[in-house]
């Protein structure tokens, strides 16, 4: 059978013929377009006895159902009815996957997608299952035995099985939760996943990918469960986990969890192998997307549309600052797909109370965690528009004040494990005040006369939001100033002063050692730094596709120019700068760190070598390099970085290091 090779893309010789760069190496045939070379590829690749179409007047086979149409009419015209019958014959029924709702028009030309190569042959099959690439695609993404004619088999849907986070899926199912036959034989009343239906815009590898019959282990499940939980939910903490239910979640979001999930480990069915998670992620990534692209557009159903906006989310995280590179350009389209799913599904306004009659306190809770988890979503879902916008200048897609939502609840009464639990708490931290929504809190602290006192206590995780807002208005004045040549003190003066003002908002949670109050003071300090100053580490408001980008042109301005600002910018810099240069110093094991907080550090690193490489007093002192030591201020940066060198963002920048020794 043909390989890989069946193929060729922009052969030489093709400028003699500019309107048909590809050409099939086989039998030299040329293409205006790369997807007809590669639907071209089939018929080489596919056993003559595979042809699917013949024609009923004559011995001629085809490879394509558009091809047997076109020999009808041109040789046998006068059976065009009967064709024409043969034509609009109604394809097999299929059932519609109950798993979200909402196309992915992703990019033609599929990532790269191949096993490790330090997994060897005498691995395991389960490993091998999950590390290897779908059968019908190539190291370099092209399609080498696809039949475009085939519809895709099914992808098995989770069984209705009752579980929890902390439930032994292994121990209970004794097998794997995706097995559709175990569907079928403990739950015959559940309906048939026949087929599953793609959606007009599914790729070729999308359709390849869901015609792989690959799914994660119970033991993977269970394992990527306690890792998302335990690294990850913090920076997203729209699950409530105690009351998780892997078997009533939908596929997508199942696998997307997993997807970052192991990026903070390996996979047990490699016997925790190195790098065996990152290829577990792959491997769940793009089935994931696969998936997601699929699905017909989102129905009415509040609660998939949802948990779709939330499978996005975290699939694009993963893709933007875990996998980085030519992964972004998914992220960064499932982005758009997010934000337009949100909006259209209602996800912006409170989501209705189903309990309100109910005077059940399991049925409050329950109605509570729904409530809220879709509050954190679309909390979630601001502050990756905002954090894209910052790092890659890409410009915000959802207002803050599209957000009709109330602050999110302080974190103990969101983390209750029970319903008793949750009704103490809600009693505990009741404030006599009344609620206020997300806007409004914004307003108050851009309010100069404001009373700050009175608002209601609230998770840190709403901070974030307050201070990314903020950041992001900084940032959008100083391109201002920076484009313009006018500094805008009526503008920045009550930024600062809004920041100043949440300081302690944030700095009073700091030391209740939870993640999302980290992780707010991480985004307050780096404000801090924007506010200030027109950042040395920003690439001049350019519009970049990727953090690799971003890294890269921030090293490289950084090391080409002078620093900008002042002594007296420096000195109200220097506090700021130094918080980040101690946390870096004294955090030994950034695992559960939210990846782009290593980004905000770099920044603040960037800056404090330029004052190192131009003498200013104590630039580094907080970590014991002397003034103007240029060479141990890398030194030092090489270590505190490299602790991080296990995702791509750390050894990214450990490159761009590199490149500042030079």
């Amino acid at each position: 059978m043909a390989t890989a090779s069946t193929m060729s893309v922009a052969v030489a010789g093709a400028e003699e013929q500019p309107y048909q760069p590809f050409q099939c190496l086989i039998c030299q045939s040329r293409f205006t377009r790369h997807e007809n070379l590669k639907r071209h590829a089939a018929v080489h690749t596919r056993p003559r006895d595979k042809s699917a179409y013949t024609c009923d007047l004559c011995p001629t086979t085809f490879s394509r159902r558009d091809l047997q149409h076109r020999h009808m009419k041109r040789k046998h015209p006068e059976h065009e009815e009967a064709a024409a019958a043969k034509r609009f014959r109604p394809d097999p029924p299929h059932v519609e996957v109950e798993s979200g709702a909402w196309p992915l028009d992703l990019p033609d030309e599929p990532a790269d997608y191949s096993p490790s190569h330090h997994h060897s042959p005498a691995s395991s099959d389960s490993c091998s299952n999950a590390a290897s690439a779908p059968a019908n695609i190539d190291r370099h993404g092209s399609i080498v035995d696809f039949d475009r004619t085939q519809q895709p088999s099914a992808l098995e849907p989770i069984p209705p099985m009752q579980s929890s986070t902390n439930l032994d899926l292994s121990a209970s199912l004794g097998t794997p939760i995706f097995d559709f036959g175990f569907l079928n034989s403990q739950f015959p009343s559940a309906p048939a996943f026949d087929r599953l239906h793609p959606s007009p815009g599914s790729s070729p590898q999308d359709l390849s990918l869901l015609e792989d019959h690959w799914h994660p282990s119970s033991s993977q499940i269970t394992r990527g469960l306690d890792l998302y939980f335990s690294h990850a939910s913090h920076f997203v903490p729209f699950l409530h986990q105690p009351t998780f239910d892997v078997a009533g979640a939908t596929r997508g979001l199942v696998l997307s969890i997993l997807c970052l999930a192991y990026q903070h480990g390996e996979d047990p069915d490699c016997d925790d192998e190195a790098g065996s998670g990152d290829d577990l992620s792959r491997r769940c990534f793009q089935h994931a997307r696969a998936l997601l692209s699929s699905e017909e557009e989102g129905d009415d159903d509040l609660t998939r549309n949802v948990e779709t906006v939330q499978a996005y989310l975290l699939l694009e995280i993963c893709a933007v600052v875990y996998m980085c590179g030519k992964e972004s350009a998914y992220g960064l389209k499932m982005h758009s797909k997010m934000i337009t799913l949100a909006r259209s599904c209602g996800l912006t306004q409170p989501a209705p109370s189903g309990a309100a009659a109910s005077k059940d306190l399991e049925s409050l809770w329950s109605d509570f965690i729904r409530t809220e988890s879709h509050k954190r979503t679309i909390f979630a879902a601001h502050q990756i528009d905002a954090l894209w916008y910052q790092l890659l200048s890409i410009p915000r897609s959802l207002s803050h004040l599209e957000i009709k939502h109330e602050l999110p609840c302080p974190v103990g009464c969101w983390t209750a494990a029970s319903a008793s639990e949750w009704a103490l708490r809600q009693l505990t931290t009741r404030s006599s005040s009344d609620s206020v929504q997300y806007a409004d809190a914004v307003r108050r602290f851009l309010s100069p006369s404001s009373d700050l006192e009175s608002l209601p206590s609230f998770d840190p995780y709403g901070a974030i939001n307050i201070a990314q807002f903020l950041l992001s208005s900084a940032r959008e004045v100083s391109g201002w100033s920076a484009i313009t040549g006018r500094l805008s003190l009526d503008r920045l003066e009550p930024l600062k002063a809004s920041l100043v003002a949440l300081g302690p908002s944030i700095r009073s949670q700091a030391g209740s050692d939870t993640d999302s109050s980290s992780t707010a003071l991480h985004t307050f300090e780096i404000a801090m730094i924007e506010l200030q100053i027109w950042s040395p580490s920003h690439t001049c408001g350019r519009i970049e596709g990727s953090v690799d980008a971003v890294l890269r042109e921030s090293t490289i301005l950084a090391s080409a120019g002078d620093i900008s600002f002042g002594a007296e910018t420096a000195q109200a810099v220097q506090p700021h700068i130094t918080w980040f240069l101690r946390y870096l110093d004294e955090t030994r094991a950034p695992d559960s760190e939210p990846p782009w907080i290593s980004l905000y550090a770099y920044k603040a690193f960037l800056i404090a070598w330029q004052l190192v490489r131009k003498g200013i007093p104590g630039a580094m002192e907080v970590v014991r390099v002397q003034d103007g030591d240029v060479d141990g201020a890398l030194a030092w940066a090489r270590d505190v970085f490299g602790r991080r060198g296990r995702r791509k963002v750390g050894r990214l920048i450990g490159e761009c290091l590199e490149t500042l020794s030079r």
